[in-house]
């Protein structure tokens, strides 16, 4: 599918709720994490929080002809270990072994666009967090792009979508952006959410490249997708996050990156292309088209995460 020219700017501006909110074109809010300062999943959850009450009140109000406005949030958080609705506890030792310090190592995603980077290790106590999801316990944290699309699937400006409709949508525009980006092939499975990497003669285990979590209020969505950009996932669990739990409860499947599937390949491309807030960019643009909303007509914002929440 053709991809639309991205706006010739970003606007950079404080986050405001009463100028970003009630608007009648879809907008697009990076919250910017760098490394090594990365927001907290519960700060960004909270601004989601924020923008879906006002979606609500937009849509319960007299204003019938005011439409929700489609917004993606998107981010990186620091390291959290986030628990579905299925769980509603962990023992000592689980919560002992997932709050272990956990070593961070800046990504190739964190360079400037001069090819320097900091090269120290920094040490991050996880957090542990419950999440409106279904599942069980699953990480985000640095070297992923984590997207929340805050929509009305129910709105009268594009064809109204059943659940399933939904989660189909979230899982072909992030396949459509790796095949398109980086040429990696993947597919979705109807019993097991996400996005998942095509077996080759390499690689015989099932390997899930982006998860996917949906919390629906009255029609208008909640949570998303998350993609793995560029985060270990092998080794101990000193900086290996992914071993020190079974991901989803998915035993016998395995981890797997946009930087481990390209290989050799990774270290080649132009940072810009692999820089979080071009790469949520990217996917917003693929979403919009694909969810029946004029893409060029959206706003992209880049915000403050010290000032989300004043």
């Amino acid at each position: 599918m053709p991809r639309p020219t991205a706006p010739a700017r970003r606007l950079v501006r404080p986050f405001s709720t009463t100028r970003n909110l009630g608007r009648t074109s879809p907008v697009h809010l990076h919250l910017p994490s760098k490394w090594p300062h990365y927001i907290t999943y519960e700060n960004a959850a909270q601004i989601q929080a924020v923008v879906r009450e006002e979606a609500l009140r937009i849509k319960a109000s007299s204003r019938r002809g005011s439409p929700v406005a489609p917004t993606v949030l998107s981010f990186t958080p620091t390291p959290t270990y986030t628990l579905g609705r299925r769980q509603k506890s962990l023992s000592d030792e689980q919560r002992r072994g997932l709050t272990k310090p956990l070593a961070v190592a800046a990504s190739r995603a964190d360079w400037d666009p001069h090819g320097t980077f900091d090269p120290a290790i920094r040490f991050f106590t996880p957090h542990v967090t419950h999440s409106d999801r279904g599942g069980l316990t699953t990480y985000h944290g640095p070297g992923q792009i984590v997207l929340w699309p805050v929509v009305d699937l129910h709105s009268s400006e594009y064809p109204h979508l059943a659940v399933r409709d939904y989660a189909r949508l979230l899982e072909e525009t992030t396949r459509a952006v790796l095949d398109a980006e980086f040429g990696i092939k993947t597919y979705f499975k109807t019993d097991e959410p996400g996005v998942w990497v095509v077996p080759d003669g390499t690689h015989t285990q099932e390997r899930k490249i982006a998860a996917m979590g949906i919390h629906l209020r009255r029609h208008v969505s909640g949570l998303g997708v998350a993609i793995n950009v560029d985060m270990p996932i092998m080794g101990d669990a000193m900086v290996n996050p992914w071993a020190r739990f079974v991901p989803c409860g998915l035993e016998g499947k395995a981890v797997t990156s946009i930087a481990a599937e390209m290989g050799s390949r990774w270290k080649h491309l132009p940072l810009e292309s692999i820089d979080g807030a071009e790469l949520a960019s990217t996917w917003t643009l693929e979403f919009l088209e694909r969810l029946g909303v004029d893409p060029e007509a959206y706003e992209e914002e880049e915000e403050e995460a010290a000032r989300q929440l004043h």
